[in-house]
């Protein structure tokens, strides 16, 4: 099967739908210790009208902290979830070394073909497909990007006293995989992720998220 038309005909079938709804859940632990949970549901509708609801609870250091919430935002041009969540992953800030013109455009486009080149896709017989990505796969240049951005986050939580110390992350492990139907609708997205991780004394430490969405 050609990986780029699939990609193509998905894009372009989950833009096209009148409405996109379903739920978010996922969990990170610290050494098997579950730190982290939440599930989240969205809805979209063409005009760009959002309403997301939230629960969330963070285990972390003998603290207990839950927060719910409901956002609703209208922003036109902004009609499907995470429309911007590539974009922010791919963005650098300007003082970066190459994050404009030619050279950062050939640097955003060899991320995207890297990407691309680890992607793996089963045809199944009912028409349906399979889309799968194993992280230990991807070239050295996005793995370095994953672990940049796990640091920061690592750093933030430290930061703000949801941890006792600072992980540095040193391996990323796991698999993307999306499943579509026949019609290239994306029903399920689901990732299972492990990083090693030493603390400020050296310690190592494993981390492992799993997270899921599955479309209404």
């Amino acid at each position: 099967m050609n990986k780029i038309k699939l990609l193509y005909d998905v894009t372009r079938a989950m833009r096209n739908q009148k409405k996109i709804s379903g739920v978010l859940q996922a969990q990170i632990r610290k050494d098997q210790e579950e730190i982290v949970s939440l599930r989240n549901t969205f809805e979209t509708g063409e005009a760009g009208k959002t309403r997301i609801t939230a629960s969330s609870e963070l285990n972390l250091d003998n603290g207990h902290v839950t927060r719910e919430s409901t956002t609703e935002f209208d922003f036109p041009g902004h009609d499907r979830p995470g429309c911007g969540m590539l974009h922010r992953l791919f963005q650098r800030h300007h003082g970066s070394h190459g994050c404009c013109g030619i050279r950062g455009l050939f640097g955003k486009l060899s991320l995207v073909f890297g990407i691309l080149s680890s992607l793996k896709v089963e045809e199944k017989g009912d028409g349906a497909a399979v889309i799968s990505l194993d992280l230990d796969e991807l070239p050295d240049e996005l793995s370095k990007m994953f672990l940049d951005k796990m640091q920061y986050k690592n750093d933030c939580l430290a930061h703000h006293g949801f941890l006792k110390e600072h992980l540095k992350a040193e391996s990323l492990n796991g698999t993307l995989v999306v499943t579509v139907n026949r019609d290239r609708i994306i029903e399920t997205i689901t990732i299972n992720a492990t990083s090693a991780a030493r603390d400020e004394n050296d310690a190592r430490h494993t981390m492992a998220a799993d997270a899921e969405v599955r479309f209404a």
